[in-house]
């Protein structure tokens, strides 16, 4: 069983211990562990039993919570969960299914109402019959169906770059409305997680301006799920539902940090923010009765005595204390990448049209995989970035290389990557550090099989990575888990080449979708090769 499966199942864990009402505590340490987990670069098997690294040792996981992970990782299954369920009436888990819908709420529903089904649920919020309960009024059942409505109709997550291609041209007509001061995406997209679910847009305005109706009647519109002066929902023709909220100017900042998350930050930041006496909230920040600051993001982080932390490493794994101690990483900036390594063994215009556009972006060089050396020669002449001659050769399940020593003093860089199908974490791990240690290699390709990333021993590779002076490759094509990656990368000491694999001049913009993983897995610009200039570069492959 995967890492991302574990914690998703320790999360089933909390919601079901909820449910039965079982101590805050011990809810807590299961979604903690749950977040720790997912996290994982490394696969939970390959931890040692005991001492530095192993499950005890990482944060909020004691040795009853380790003992639950071994028995999920080993076997896939997990008794606990299956007691648990046997207690739970199936019809209340069904419930669980609906976003928004938390354990306490549901339990309620289904023992105050009867209610079994999500079908029912909708029966009787169109009702009205939901009132009766305690704490739940029209705006709690109009968010209910809204979140009905949306399970039904939405797709899939989709990647980061196909949710842009559908928000940016959204956001930009919606800009143009008169009366707009201020609008921006938040959510996991503000985030820049490798996929998204639903997008929420904020926008700074007064109520009278109609910006919902301009949503509404947009070209990409498809249906309409929820339409006040404040919000407005639509699902778009993709499948993708975008939330646009309307807050006052003086909260905006307040909102940014609120709907930008993630729900472990908020919490984290809230729970500082009680041990001030402050109230943090969506509508700023409070003391009393009394709001005290919220025009500005910064202004939440300032209120609980942090340095403000950026989007994309608001995940509750270490950013609170970071930011306490001073320590926040100076993530990586665009501006800072000097070099890509693109491929699909383009023509000489084809090339020359590539290099023109990354010189444009104050690009120094590029590494062109699988060109021929006359190819790359020809571009040479007008290149106006310095071009390296790359080859991917196949490393073998017992980490072999798949060329001569002749064919590899053909080109500038050797980049290895292997099949890993059929081969078990152990195996792999093996495969990829006797591939390292070959000294054959400059790059190692981050291994897939089937096309999704394939569980191995990232700090056991990166460490042999780093003592060889190879480089682990990001492939901003393929970004699943990709922010853990980087992060243990980082951690080892090794150090990151993203990599557009960029066939045409529209594929180099491919590079900052890698950027953005690298920047959640909290890399500075010393931990991305991409960021060395030319001369740097050829020092490097001059090695030994």
């Amino acid at each position: 069983m995967d890492n991302e499966t574990i914690g998703s199942t320790l999360d089933q864990v909390a919601d079901l211990l909820e449910i039965e009402g079982a101590s805050v505590f011990r809810v807590r340490a299961y979604r903690g562990a749950a977040r720790t987990v997912s996290a994982l670069a490394s696969p939970v098997s390959t931890l040692p039993e005991k001492g530095p690294g192993s499950l005890e040792e990482l944060p909020g996981i004691g040795k009853d919570l380790a003992g639950k992970i071994r028995e999920l990782a080993e076997t896939g299954e997990l008794a606990m969960l299956h007691e648990l369920k046997s207690r739970t009436p199936e019809s209340l888990i069904h419930l669980l299914e609906l976003p928004g819908l938390g354990p306490k709420r549901a339990k309620a529903i289904h023992e105050g109402l009867g209610i079994d089904t999500i079908e029912e649920l909708e029966k009787a919020a169109r009702e009205g019959r939901l009132r009766a309960l305690k704490g739940v009024g029209p705006k709690l059942e109009a968010q209910i169906l809204e979140g009905i409505a949306a399970r039904a109709a939405r797709g899939k997550r989709i990647s980061l770059a196909e949710a842009e291609a559908q928000v940016e041209p959204i956001v930009a007509r919606l800009r143009e409305v008169p009366g707009v001061l201020r609008i921006e995406v938040a959510g996991s997209y503000r985030r820049r997680r490798d996929n998204v679910g639903d997008v929420d847009i904020l926008v700074a305005a007064d109520v009278s301006v109609a910006i919902g109706k301009k949503l509404i009647a947009d070209p990409q519109t498809d249906k309409v799920l929820a339409d006040g002066d404040t919000k407005t929902s639509v699902l778009l023709k993709s499948g993708l539902q975008v939330d646009l909220r309307v807050v006052p100017e003086e909260t905006f900042g307040a909102a940014m940090h609120y709907f930008t998350g993630s729900k472990a930050h908020n919490i984290a930041i809230r729970t500082l923010g009680v041990r001030k006496k402050l109230k943090i909230s969506e509508w700023g920040v409070f003391q009393e009765d009394k709001r005290l600051s919220g025009e500005r993001e910064e202004d939440v982080f300032e209120a609980v005595g942090l340095a403000w932390v950026p989007p994309e490493i608001r995940e509750d794994r270490g950013e609170i204390d970071a930011a306490r101690e001073g320590k926040l990483p100076k993530l990586v900036e665009r501006a800072e990448l000097r070099g890509d390594f693109v491929a699909g063994k383009p023509d000489a215009d084809e090339l020359a049209a590539i290099t023109s556009a990354w010189r444009a972006k104050g690009g120094a060089w590029l590494v062109v995989i699988g060109a021929p050396r006359s190819v790359i020669e020809r571009a040479r002449e007008h290149a106006g970035v310095e071009l390296f001659a790359g080859r991917v050769v196949t490393i073998g399940e017992g980490g072999s290389i798949g060329a001569s020593e002749e064919e590899l003093a053909e080109v500038d860089v050797v980049i290895g990557e292997i099949d890993a199908a059929n081969l078990a974490e152990k195996a792999l791990t093996q495969a990829l550090v006797a591939a390292v240690e070959t000294g054959c290699l400059h790059v190692l390709a981050r291994p897939f099989g089937a096309g999704k990333p394939r569980q191995f021993d990232v700090e056991a590779v990166a460490k042999a990575c780093r003592e060889r002076g190879v480089l682990l490759g990001l492939d901003a094509r393929f970004l699943q888990g990709a922010d853990g990656y980087a992060r243990a990368v980082k951690e080892a000491g090794a150090r990151l080449a993203l990599t557009s694999h960029a066939r045409n001049v529209e594929e180099v913009e491919l590079l900052r979708y890698g950027l953005d993983q690298a920047r959640r897995g909290w890399c500075e610009a010393k931990d991305v090769a991409n960021t060395l200039s030319a001369g740097e570069l050829r020092t490097f492959l001059a090695r030994g």
